[in-house]
Order: C-alpha cells, then sequence, then structure tokens
C-alpha cells in the first residue's frame, strides 16, 4: 500500500509595498553577500549556516550577467518604477528529508527548469537544510523574475500569476507540477511514498496547523533554545502525526475486514475447498463458541457442516465488530483531545 507524506509547496510576491527588497531576500536565501544598488547597501548572508545547494537558471539565450545573482536581482529591483510593484515570486518547496542531497538537488533542478520554460524567466534556487527541532525539513526557496529574460535583459512582465482568473489556477498547476516531479525522485528511489498537491480540506483530511515563527523565534531555534511557539509547533507536529497514526491503523483494519469478508462471503470452489476452510478456522473459532458457552463440544453437535459454518461466521463477523468499535473509540479520543489545541498557520522563514 502507497503512503502519503506531507506536503508543501506554496507561491508568493516579494512586493515593494510590504518595503522589502529583492536583493536582500536572494541574498538571505541564498546566503551571500550582494550589494543592492538601488538603496546602497550591502546584504551580508555568508555567515548563514544550512544553506545545503545554490544555483541560478535562465533561458538558454540570456545575457551572461544573468547567470549570477547579483546583477541579476539588481536589474530586476531596477526594471519596477512603482511603490507596490511586485520585484520577485517565490515558491517554497519541502523535500522529502530520507533522499540523497543530490537527489533533492535534481528535484529542486527540475522544477526550476520548468519555470523557465513555462514563463522565460530567471530562477535562483536554495535549498536549506532542517532548522533545530525538526530534522525532515529540506526545503527550495526557488526566487524567479516577474519579467521575461530576453537577450537584451529582462523584457515584459509574464502576467498569467497576476491575474485573479488565472493566478490561483496557475498556482495549482505549480504545485501539482512540483508534487509530480517529486513522486517520480521518490518511485525511483523505490520508496513506496508518495506527496499529494490537495490540501488537508480537499482531502477530507483533519490537521492542526502550526504557527509563523518569526524572526526572534526563529533566530531563538536556530541557536537551539526553545521558543514558546516553536514549542506550539511541536506539539501540533506530535498531534498531527499521530492522528496519522491513527488514520493509517483504521484504513488497514478496514482493509483487513474488507480482505476477510470477501474470503468468507465467496462460496467453496468444491467439498475438498469446503473442508480445508473449516479445518483452517476450526480452532480458534471452536475456542470461541467454547468460550461463550454455546455449543460444548462442535465435533459432536449433530450439526451439518453448512450450520457449522455459518455460526462460524457469525461469530468471526461479531470478533471483528468488536476490534473496529474499540479502534474507532480510541481515534474519536484522539481526535478530541486534537481540537483542544490553539490553531495558528505556518510559515517557512522570516520575510526579507
Amino acid at each position: 500500500m502507497t503512503t502519503a507524506s506531507w506536503y508543501h509547496c506554496s507561491v508568493k510576491p516579494v512586493s515593494r509595498s510590504a518595503g522589502r527588497s529583492v536583493v536582500a531576500a536572494a541574498a538571505y536565501r541564498l546566503g551571500e553577500c550582494l550589494h543592492d544598488e538601488l538603496y546602497a547597501k550591502t546584504h551580508d548572508y555568508t555567515r548563514r549556516r544550512g544553506v545545503e545547494a545554490t544555483f541560478t537558471i535562465t533561458p538558454a539565450d540570456a545575457p551572461e550577467w544573468a547567470h549570477t545573482p547579483e546583477p541579476l536581482w539588481n536589474a530586476a529591483e531596477r526594471a519596477e518604477t512603482r511603490k507596490n510593484s511586485t520585484l520577485a515570486r517565490e515558491v517554497e518547496l519541502a523535500l522529502p528529508a530520507f533522499l540523497e542531497p543530490a537527489d533533492r538537488q535534481r528535484i529542486a533542478e527540475r522544477f526550476a527548469a520548468e519555470l523557465v520554460e513555462r514563463y522565460r524567466v530567471a530562477v535562483s534556487v536554495a535549498i536549506h537544510e532542517p532548522g533545530k527541532g525538526d530534522d525532515r525539513n529540506y526545503h527550495a526557496h526557488i526566487l524567479f523574475t516577474t519579467r521575461e529574460m530576453t537577450p537584451d535583459g529582462l523584457g515584459k512582465k509574464t502576467r498569467v500569476l497576476d491575474d485573479r482568473k488565472t493566478g490561483p489556477q496557475e498556482v495549482v498547476k505549480l504545485r501539482e507540477l512540483a508534487a509530480d516531479i517529486i513522486n517520480e525522485h521518490l518511485a525511483a528511489a523505490g520508496s513506496d511514498i508518495r506527496v499529494d498537491h490537495r490540501s488537508f480540506q480537499e482531502r477530507g483530511i483533519e490537521q492542526e496547523p502550526t504557527t509563523h515563527l518569526g524572526p526572534a523565534a526563529s533566530e531563538m531555534e536556530r541557536r537551539g533554545e526553545p521558543s514558546d511557539r516553536g514549542d506550539m509547533n511541536r506539539e501540533a507536529q506530535q498531534g498531527n502525526t499521530a492522528a496519522a497514526d491513527h488514520a493509517a491503523e483504521l484504513a488497514a483494519l478496514d482493509a483487513a475486514i474488507e480482505t476477510e469478508r470477501e474470503r468468507i462471503s465467496s462460496p467453496p470452489l468444491d467439498a475438498n475447498d469446503a473442508r480445508e476452510r473449516m479445518q483452517d478456522a476450526a480452532a480458534p473459532f471452536r475456542e470461541a463458541i467454547e468460550i461463550h458457552g454455546a455449543i460444548p463440544n462442535i465435533e459432536a453437535d449433530g450439526l451439518s457442516w453448512w450450520q457449522r459454518l455459518g455460526m462460524r461466521v457469525a461469530e468471526k463477523a461479531r470478533s471483528f465488530a468488536l476490534s473496529l468499535a474499540q479502534k474507532a473509540r480510541l481515534l474519536w479520543q484522539s481526535r478530541e483531545q486534537d481540537r483542544s489545541r490553539e490553531p495558528g498557520q505556518h510559515e517557512w522563514e522570516p520575510d526579507l
């Protein structure tokens, strides 16, 4: 049975109206020192830890300078003149922790190349290692220009993600594309885990969201110091893991019940098949019937084989029903406890 893994892929703008600089955003994500020409300021994040890999991809006919982050993102900053301009867009993509670093990089490279092909933009990628508290949180920050990259530099705006009608549809397509790429690499690695781009609500899954850490809490967590918000997120993650385990256990039980139901409801192929079924099942059902005092000795009760088989089927159904009721009771109690926790909203990194 293929199991599902947690999936995160979001698309958001880097906007000047929010007081942001795309050069600063690129420097922070890439862990580099970039000089911001528009604001005459140098953003030095070379001491930042946890950057696993970085690279920039552009269309084949892009100018040479576009392959280097500092001139690329300064050009993107200069190209926008309005106070509310969208300077770039960013995709935050969770990457499977159990894959090799080279495999995670290939996923990010493939997705970035698809963005270049789809929109003719330039893309800078930074793959980050997990911070303190969760060793599974490998993820990529994929920053791409809002303008097409031509042989002469940045050209016209790409509008598909700006439009109120086409924008949300395009985001869904990008989430699906990323999930397909990840699943291809999971299959190639021999894993039975798959990701699903649909939301928990669309899949009918109840999950408690985590909360945004913010710059102060993020810095505390990186230093190995627990924060209140970090504790809340860890508690929510534990609850979600427990709920997922209960759901998987219940699904496995349902599958076992269905398999057994099909087996015992199908008619015997012949007399020998009937005798073999009775012999295989005799011991546990004899014990159950003797315990309940229905028939002291089923071998000498004078019943025909089909009457005896019917009684055993009824007892097996009762046993399954009792087991299922117990599982449902445990799952209900777990969900009631989960609902008492305070909800929040998850973000990966402080905004820059």
